[in-house]
């Protein structure tokens, strides 16, 4: 959604336009500032009572400016000037009063910039991994050159019909399967890759790239969550204790033929410590050839990670997501190709315990993730045909973490391993030769920090991955850190929301249509957040994931208000920091968390 007058961008900024005949904005700012909306006023206080947050004053004369801009007000405050010293919406900003001021004794206006602050965010501020509609051209004419994909590509025809494998680990894979005398004869032997299975496979050995260790022991994880799992709301996390984030799921596809959407996936805050990317792919070229072009395009990854646990239909009848699980063969050569294109770059995957209820096959690739040379695996407790519903199978889970611990520990014994652990200390190398235990991360259900580090000691996991719970209550990783339950105030959740639509406007943007696409998430994340029981109203602790309480009265007003499970209501919550919704927007939530308006039948866009 946009001005009903749209005015060139360019000139909105101070620039002289470099095509005035072909463009489609104006180019009159002067008749643009006269009818310009009126500024947002973007609140300072917050209360637990009507009207919630404090209103513009309304006292005192109108500055000089208002002649030529009658909507401008020096009372709101622009959170992405704020932030970076300078708005990049120029004129068209809908906080433009706060960074606006008089030229040649009043007769003419220009925005203001603040240097230090803009020196400031240089440093802890600007966005990494932002690709320019350059890259994304050389995508779309196939002229990105993929080196590393090309002869990852080579070798796939040379190993076709046979099986794949890194040289650095094969020989003590073979150890471990002459050695592992209660393994049974069968499908699980021919996982582990073993030259003589009895399917007689054929192994074709490839180098494997050295990797950076993974030192996530005892850290948070945010699982990558689509369209609520946005930059904004992963910078809100951090603010609360998270320490490993992940960007929203990516279609290697759509990476290739350079996808602006796509792209802007991959954007990281400063302020999250340790970022990877996610994404989906159904063959290894095609994975190969994606992490080749994020490795070209990004400069701020720590981390790749394979989607093999996505259960949506379009994804799975693709050949994607959950679907990998059902060809262990190519799910390996997906991850033997991110890895090869990635170079030093450390690969994870996250994963369902099977496609099929009743018929878990985790467990069953457990012995062969080494070989793979992936770094972590986070493995959900729920098979595809389970969805979300039922609760995670967690006894499940840690039968799969003493399967790889087992494993691990025949590899730790073997010659091989010692060796090499032996050089690698010697070098003091950080890199990771494949012989380090696994990082394995547990998903499904936690709900709180009590729960988590109880679930920690009896499965065996190094960390439970937190996807839903932290969608409704994001301030689980504070709860995780300080090991105690929070019961967060009305007030302080309002604050959250707060600063929520300010990392929405600094990252989408301050003008009329950054503000809607804040908007946006920001009523797609209430649909979570509203349904969240304050701890003062439970009658048994710790708080459950699938409890759904009866409609109830909050301690306060604002409690009250903030556990609405109409549309509505989060529109108009989001109208105290972004202004009034244009007449015309009406909000359905993507997921449709038990979210329904009064009006039935009634399915609008945001």
């Amino acid at each position: 959604m946009h001005d009903e007058q749209e005015v060139c961008w360019r000139v909105a900024c101070g620039l002289e336009c470099d095509i005035k005949d072909r463009c489609r904005g104006s180019h009159d700012l002067a008749a643009y500032l006269l009818d310009k909306p009126a500024d947002i006023y973007f609140p300072r206080k917050l209360y637990d009572s009507p009207p919630f947050v404090d209103s513009e004053p309304s006292d005192g004369p109108d500055p000089p400016i208002f002649s030529q801009c009658p909507g401008a007000s020096v009372n709101t405050r622009c959170p992405y000037y704020g932030e970076y010293g300078q708005c990049k919406a120029g004129f068209k900003c809908r906080f433009l009063g706060s960074h606006l001021k008089t030229t040649d004794g009043g007769l003419g206006i220009i925005f203001t910039t603040n240097n230090e602050r803009m020196e400031w965010a240089r440093q802890n501020a600007i966005e990494n991994n932002v690709t320019d509609i350059k890259f994304h051209k050389s995508l779309k004419k196939r002229e990105q050159p993929f080196e590393a994909s090309r002869r990852f590509s080579q070798m796939l025809k040379t190993s076709e019909g046979k099986g794949m494998a890194f040289k650095s680990l094969h020989e003590v894979a073979k150890s471990v399967v002459k050695e592992d005398v209660n393994m049974e004869d069968g499908e699980d032997r021919d996982l582990l890759g073993d030259k003589t299975s009895t399917k007689g496979t054929e192994i074709i050995f490839i180098d494997r790239p050295e990797k950076k260790r993974l030192h996530w022991k005892g850290l948070t994880y945010l699982a990558p969550l689509t369209t609520v799992g946005n930059l904004p709301f992963r910078r809100l996390c951090t603010t609360l204790g998270v320490d490993i984030t992940c960007g929203e799921m990516g279609l290697s596809h759509s990476f290739l033929q350079g996808s602006k959407e796509e792209w802007s996936l991959v954007k990281r805050h400063p302020s999250e410590k340790i970022f990877g990317v996610q994404i989906a792919a159904n063959k290894p070229e095609q994975a190969s050839s994606c992490a080749d072009a994020i490795n070209s395009g990004c400069d701020s990854i720590d981390f790749v990670d394979l989607n093999a646990g996505c259960p949506i239909d379009l994804i799975y009848q693709a050949g994607s997501g959950s679907a990998l699980m059902n060809s262990p063969g190519k799910l390996g050569k997906c991850l033997m190709g991110i890895n090869y294109a990635m170079g030093s770059v450390p690969v994870t995957l996250k994963m369902r315990t099977g496609v099929k209820d009743g018929s878990p096959t985790a467990h069953k690739l457990m012995p062969k993730l080494h070989d793979w040379g992936i770094g972590s695996i986070a493995l959900h407790g729920r098979t595809r045909q389970q969805r979300y519903t039922r609760l995670a199978d967690w006894d499940y889970i840690k039968y799969c973490v003493e399967t790889l611990r087992a494993h691990e520990a025949l590899m730790q014994d073997s010659p091989a391993a010692m060796d090499s652990d032996a050089a690698t200390r010697e070098n003091g190398s950080s890199i990771n030769n494949g012989f380090d235990p696994m990082h394995f991360w547990g998903n499904g259900d936690c709900f709180s920090g009590i729960e988590y580090w109880k679930t920690v000691e009896a499965t065996g996991v190094d960390g439970v991955m937190i996807g839903r719970g932290a969608l409704i209550k994001p301030w689980i990783f504070t709860e995780i850190k300080e090991k105690r339950e929070w019961d967060i105030s009305s007030r302080e959740r309002l604050d959250l929301i707060r600063k929520y639509a300010e990392f929405g406007l600094c990252h989408f943007g301050s003008d009329t249509s950054g503000v809607n696409t804040t908007r946006r998430y920001l009523c797609e994340a209430l649909s979570f957040w509203h349904r969240y029981i304050p701890i003062g109203l439970l009658e048994v602790l710790p708080p459950k994931l699938n409890h759904r309480a009866p409609a109830f009265r909050g301690r306060d007003e604002l409690e009250t208000l903030l556990a609405s499970t109409d549309c509505k209501t989060w529109v108009r919550i989001s109208e105290m920091f972004l202004g009034p919704a244009p007449p015309e927007w009406n909000f359905l939530p993507k997921h449709k968390s038990n979210a329904y308006g009064s009006d039935e039948g009634t399915e609008a866009q945001g």
